[in-house]
């Protein structure tokens, strides 16, 4: 048996059903209000399942959608990972500028550990560092300071 535009129009629908899908609540599904169209019988609509695989498409489908559903989450969480690093990098930059025009002083560095904790987290970065590899990353961070910075923050700290 060849499956004509009829057969795939009735499996559409049988899909459509969802997971509480059964050919005796197809049949009744394609029953017209009208009572003009003629309705296959129970045993046809077994017979097109077996002949042309419905289970198996069924079953195949489900798996389709269900990797496009899977890329468009993945597609969502690196959209919005990537919107937070940008606010992050933007906040850091506006710190950073604020700090060189000498408009804040440093009051909590831990403010910008946090941004820089979470940028690393969006990354998939690991954000716990061994206490060796944390003063190291001090001094690669204190090294990019301007000595107008380092006297700033030195000042700061004297005068607590």
């Amino acid at each position: 048996m060849k499956e004509t535009l009829k057969h795939k129009d009735v499996f559409n629908k049988y899909y459509l059903m969802g997971s509480n899908r059964s050919l005796s609540k197809l049949r009744n599904i394609l029953v017209s209000p009208e009572g003009t169209q003629e309705v296959p019988s129970l045993k046809s609509l077994k017979r097109w399942s077996k002949a042309f695989n419905w289970q198996e498409r069924i079953e195949q489908r489900d798996i389709e959608n269900s990797k496009k559903l899977d890329k468009k989450v993945n597609d969502a969480v690196v959209n919005s990972k990537a919107d937070y690093r940008k606010l992050i990098k933007e906040t850091v930059d506006l710190y950073r500028d604020k700090l060189k025009e000498k408009k804040i002083i440093i009051n909590r560095p831990q403010d910008l550990d946090t941004l820089a904790k979470l940028d690393l987290t969006l990354m998939g970065e690991a954000t716990e560092i061994t206490e060796q590899k944390g003063l190291e990353e001090l001094d690669r961070k204190l090294s990019l300071l301007t000595i107008e910075e380092l006297k700033k923050l030195s000042k700061a700290n004297a005068d607590k």
